[in-house]
């Protein structure tokens, strides 16, 4: 893969950096509340893997990955077994030269489709599911010249989705309003007066339309298009960053109902990330920097998830140079702790945040250069079983709950903390877990069906987790 286009593997990604102040000096000596991560487990892919999306695109429920292959112009497929495993690839055409792409049903048929930039044909390939794993061949539309990476939004407000395009070699966004069933319009183009290597959207001004942010790479900024709401947009205005910002992302950091911005900047010396806090009208306060990774050279691609469960934004980032990927976790306000960093088996080119295992812990999917898919699943995930002592039970008389929490993984230890018993969003209930297990008596219950589910309270190891709900039968 050439050297621009190494850099472009990373598409609408986050990340932050903390301040000199207490929080931050706390940062360094408290220790991490969950949100660690196992040693890599490796799927052979095809040829440089570039990007990674999920899905359920056979819909059994279970998580499965996508992978775009740069060199052998392929889609391989991980069809999950529920349990973060995944079964050998299928592998299927794509446009020339994938680098980005997204998961969208783009047809309004209930079938998961990926829409994909085709680095080396100007094109974007709408690649249509059959519902069972397998995709259909893939329909190309023009973009600009050397496409990158690709969003998805209404963006003319007809509520039909629309693709918009950022295109490295002519300094363009291409706009490409959609028909409704899949197929779209001739491309609108934007000058972004740099050479932009991903775009993200959100409504950066609050006023109910998407605008469009892009990562202008040769300038160190980011470019914000804020949109009309009819399909155009305004002249792009762009905010410093750190050097050579590779990838962008749109999301609210410091829970003040205000997007803000985050790039993963792969500078030749060095590797950091940048936070532009938003103000709520389509401007954002100066950047402030946080290192990540090894140096020279850092993150293609940086991520939002809450990997421990806090319910406060997380970071991670795909180090290409380092063969890692760097966790920051987040302390709410837009500050972030230290990076830790986690090896995978080469240069990690992208990287998604999802819980794969159904375990209530996000795990992480990583394409790398040795052409693998690395999966490394959280430390913090439990499963949660319930039972009852009588189910339909008769009105009045006792009827007893158990749930019996355990870790996901192997060798992590043991959960403790407490059970939260829930009557649909009445509380019945907080029971200390022991030994695994904690169990609540009631009589309360009224004749009639009741949702019954538990949280559990997660510890200084494992996440919170909230169980699926059954149906408790009164008579």
């Amino acid at each position: 893969m050439p050297y621009l286009n190494s850099m472009a593997t990373a598409s609408s990604r986050a990340l932050a950096k903390p301040v000199a102040s207490l929080m931050f000096f706390l940062a360094l000596i408290v220790p991490a509340f969950a949100g660690e991560f196992q040693a890599h487990v490796d799927y052979t892919t095809g040829v440089d893997p570039a990007s990674v999306a999920i899905g359920d695109f056979n819909r059994d429920k279970k998580v499965d990955v996508v992978v775009g292959n740069y060199d052998d112009d392929t889609e391989s497929i991980f069809l999950g077994n529920g349990d973060g495993s995944f079964q050998p690839q299928l592998v299927f055409p794509s446009g020339t030269c994938p680098l980005w792409m997204t998961v969208v049903d783009i047809n309004q048929d209930g079938i998961q489709d990926l829409i994909v930039t085709d680095h080396d044909s100007n094109t974007v390939s709408v690649i249509f599911g059959n519902g069972d794993g397998s995709f259909q061949l893939p329909a190309q539309y023009p973009t600009g010249v050397t496409p990158l990476s690709v969003v998805v939004a209404d963006f003319n407000g007809d509520s039909i989705l629309d693709m918009a395009v950022a295109n490295a070699s002519d300094k363009t966004i291409s706009v490409l309003f959609g028909n409704g069933d899949g197929t779209f319009q001739p491309r609108v183009d934007y000058p972004t007066g740099a050479t932009v290597l991903a775009i993200a959207t959100g409504d950066v001004n609050g006023d109910g339309t998407p605008d469009l942010i892009v990562a202008n790479y040769n300038i160190n900024a980011v470019g914000v298009f804020i949109g009309n709401g009819n399909g155009t947009f305004q002249p792009v205005v762009n905010y410093a960053t750190g050097n050579r910002p590779n990838s962008v992302t749109v999301v609210d950091l410091n829970k003040d109902g205000k997007l803000d911005l985050v790039t993963a900047n792969y500078d030749a010396t060095s590797s950091s990330v940048s936070i532009l806090l938003g103000n709520g009208t389509g401007s954002f306060a100066t950047h402030v920097e946080l290192p990540v990774g090894p140096t020279p050279k850092g993150p293609y691609s940086a991520v939002p998830g809450d990997v421990n469960g806090d319910g406060k934004i997380d970071l991670v980032t795909a180090n290409g140079n380092g063969n890692s990927v760097s966790v920051l976790l987040g302390n709410g306000d837009g500050t972030f702790q230290p990076h830790v960093e986690y090896p995978v088996i080469g240069s990690a080119k992208a990287v998604a945040v999802q819980d794969l295992n159904q375990d209530g812990a996000p795990d992480l999917a990583v394409p790398n250069g040795e052409n693998t898919l690395s999966i490394l699943l959280n430390t913090g995930g439990t499963f949660i079983k319930m039972k009852t002592s009588a189910n339909p039970s008769p009105f009045g008389q006792p009827v007893t709950f158990t749930a019996r929490v355990t870790a996901s993984l192997s060798g992590v230890g043991s959960p403790t903390g407490t059970v939260t018993f829930r009557d649909g969003t009445t509380v019945l209930g907080v029971v200390d877990l022991i030994n695994g297990q904690a169990s609540l008596t009631t009589s309360t219950l009224s004749v009639g069906n009741h949702r019954i589910q538990v949280r559990y309270s997660g510890d200084t190891t494992f996440n919170p987790h909230i169980s699926p709900a059954f149906v408790q039968v009164v008579q």
